[in-house]
């Protein structure tokens, strides 16, 4: 009772304690979720007002990954997102576009792309998949049921993905509409083609003396803070960003072993190796129990390098040299040697349906009936006379069956596997000659980290981030801490930082911090790095500024430039009056080289634009120059006109035009052209 009253006497310090408790839970919640009450809510993305919703996205994105899966594609998530909403994206921009343009597709076009004789390759796959002939029986089965012994309930998902993709399906035919009025309307006319033709025919043997401007020391020619605001405002332009950009350091550590581990690992392999060396077989090594073993049957022309140098002289039981690459040991042991047929060249045949009528497919087969005749997708499916690879058998005993079988025909077809409702017929029509071939095990031991060095290279790093935890620290004792601040510059739908696989969190968190702070450490993300960094400098969306060091450098390099043609111009003007004397005079070499105006790399010259637009059309066998170029100061003389040997017909004029100018150049900026004046949001850093 004395406790109780206790507790009575302190109800209201409780109520305070548990309010503070409930008041901090709800306000980290808030703050944790606070993108959701004032950011992007339920949009991922937004085109021009039009909301791209999240489930939307992550059902696309789901599809998506179920693809790569089955593919066996390993795949960084967050690229697979960002694909996934440019396309969602782009699909949206051309969408207003062709209703902007009151584009339509007749009825008959529609039933041609989706069940004629030039269906959708997309809407044939799917019948195939569901065992439809073509896509019109399909299309009857959904919207004939009752036909097929089938329910609304049976076919209901079906033509539901049917739908989804007659609505592809008619987008795609608009879209083709659209690329055809596009390229009817960039057309090359005669002014063009005849342009064109002279860039490409008429051309310049010259004379040239070059000096470049990375001969002259730099530091001989200062620029000022003036001169490169007045060269960055008028090159400015090409410095112009859509969207805001952080600038980062960022420090990663792999995960990987250290010396201890690879002494563990070390001794343990040589277990292996001498359980390899010392006993018949594989078993005194399989008990080990810590490598992994491949066996497998190789020929010489399978096998490279030190593997094939091993096999050409060893004998049976005998081990090779270990090596390490990559943290893994290898050895391999050659089990026995033998002469083999490798393959041979067969009808294959597919049978659906009961032994009766696997029989009756077989007794047709034999009995001459044509193949084609035999093989009409009702029953039986098949290819005739190819070649096949018998290495790619596996070893499972079933798989040695089939393949003795192969190996035994004498011509007939034959059934290789079969059940109750499905057979494999055979035929062979060739073997070729037996050659040498190994069975060989591959043993292989891969070291991996341990926790404790794991946890030694997390606390090593936690404590350089807590002892230098604002971003001057952070960056300025790297080095002499052991590690490498590296610099990058992020922006908020990029997936990955310079690359690195599974960094979507660390730029998630430079949109999130501030400049100077100093990041927690980002591992077990799906890759063998630990990442911490620091934000450096916010840079909002309009142009990269002078104070760029990648920005500024290059500035500083026009304008020195233009100091050095200056005074190259100034040094040799009007002192020589023949090839020969300028390259006395600059001490350079002469070169003899051709010239067009559609050049855009000059052997021996390299990018020299001004020196492409001039040569074709300079008066023969006069000076000119010294001339300002894009590497150097350079003099030159035109020898001679020259033309060249073969004149382009209409057709390859008209490719060249639809490349550079035309159809091709708009099709490859199409989305790029797009996007000009609409207003995009892109929400997905919100979420991922």
């Amino acid at each position: 009772m004395a406790a109780l009253e206790k507790i009575r006497s302190k109800s209201v310090m409780l109520l305070i304690v548990i309010g503070v408790a409930l008041l901090a839970f709800i306000i980290g919640d808030f703050l944790n979720s606070g993108r959701s009450f004032f950011g992007a809510g339920t949009t991922v993305a937004k085109v021009d007002g039009e909301k791209i919703s999240i489930i939307d996205f992550q059902k696309r994105y789901e599809e998506q990954n179920q693809r790569l899966q089955e593919s066996n594609q390993k795949v960084d998530p967050a690229l697979v997102q960002n694909q996934v909403l440019n396309q969602m994206i782009n699909e949206q921009l051309l969408k207003e576009e062709l209703d902007a343009l009151c584009l339509t597709v007749s009825d008959a076009e529609i039933t041609e792309a989706m069940t004629g004789e030039t269906a959708n390759y997309q809407v044939i796959q799917f019948a195939q998949q569901l065992g439809m002939e073509s896509p019109a029986q399909l299309h009857e089965f959904i919207f004939n049921p009752g036909k097929f012994k089938a329910t609304e309930a049976d076919v209901a998902p079906v033509r539901e993905q049917w739908l989804k993709l007659e609505e592809q399906t008619i987008q795609q035919l608009k879209a083709g509409k659209l690329g055809n009025l596009i390229t009817g309307a960039i057309q090359a006319n005669k002014l063009d083609k005849a342009a064109l033709l002279a860039e490409n025919n008429d051309g310049a043997s010259v004379e040239i003396v070059n000096e470049q401007y990375a001969s002259l020391k730099d530091d001989e020619f200062k620029v000022t803070d003036e001169e490169l605001k007045a060269r960055y405002d008028k090159e400015k332009q090409q410095y112009k960003i859509d969207q805001e950009l952080r600038k980062i350091h960022f420090i990663s550590v792999d995960i990987v072993p250290n010396d201890k581990d690879l002494a563990e690992a070390k001794a343990v392999f040589d277990k292996v190796e001498a359980a390899l060396r010392g006993n018949v077989g594989l078993d005194a090594a399989r008990n080990i129990g810590e490598a992994s073993i491949n066996q497998k049957t190789v020929r010489f022309s399978d096998v490279f390098g030190a593997q094939k140098t091993f096999l050409e002289a060893a004998a049976v039981e005998d081990v090779s040299a270990p090596t390490f690459e990559g943290y893994t040991h290898k050895v391999t042991k050659l089990l026995a040697k033998k002469n083999d047929v490798d393959s041979v060249r067969v009808d294959m045949i597919q049978v659906q349906g009961a032994k009766k009528v696997q029989d009756s497919v077989l007794n047709l087969l034999n009995s001459g009936k044509p193949f084609a005749e035999v093989v009409d997708n009702k029953v039986a499916v098949g290819q005739e006379n190819q070649w096949m690879n018998l290495m790619q058998i596996g070893n499972e005993d079933k798989a040695q069956e089939a393949k003795a079988k192969i190996l035994a025909a004498a011509g007939d077809y034959f059934v290789v596997d079969s059940n109750e409702n499905a057979a494999l017929i055979y035929k062979v029509h060739e073997k070729v000659a037996p050659k040498a071939m190994f069975d060989i095990a591959e043993v292989s031991y891969t070291v991996y980290p341990s926790d404790e060095t794991i946890d030694g290279l997390r606390t090593n790093l936690q404590d350089y981030i807590n002892t230098n935890n604002t971003g001057k620290k952070f960056i300025d004792n790297a080095t002499a801490k052991g590690y490498t601040a590296m610099e990058a510059t992020v922006a908020a739908d990029m997936a990955q930082i310079n690359r690195i696989e599974s960094t979507r969190k660390e730029i998630q968190w430079a949109f999130g911090a501030e400049i100077g702070s100093v990041s927690p450490i980002f591992d077990k993300e799906g890759n063998d790095k630990m990442i911490a960094l620091t934000l450096d400098e916010v840079i909002p969306a309009g142009y990269m500024p002078l104070s760029d060091p990648s920005v500024k450098a290059n500035i500083e390099r026009l304008v020195r430039n233009d100091k050095k043609a200056e005074s190259l111009i100034a040094k040799y003007k009007g002192k020589a009056n023949s090839i020969p004397a300028y390259a006395q005079l600059m001490k350079q070499k002469v070169d003899t080289i051709t010239v067009n105006f559609a050049q855009d790399f000059i052997p021996g010259i390299g990018m020299e634009s001004v020196l492409s637009a001039q040569a074709p059309y300079a008066k023969e066998n006069t000076i000119q120059g010294p001339v300002k170029g894009d590497q150097g100061v350079f003099v030159y003389k035109v020898v001679k006109k020259e033309k060249a040997a073969s004149t382009l017909s209409d057709d390859v004029i008209d490719q060249r035009f639809a490349g550079q100018f035309g159809g091709s150049v708009v099709s490859q900026l199409f989305f790029d052209i797009l996007k000009e004046g609409k207003t995009i949001k892109n929400n997905l850093i919100d979420f991922y």
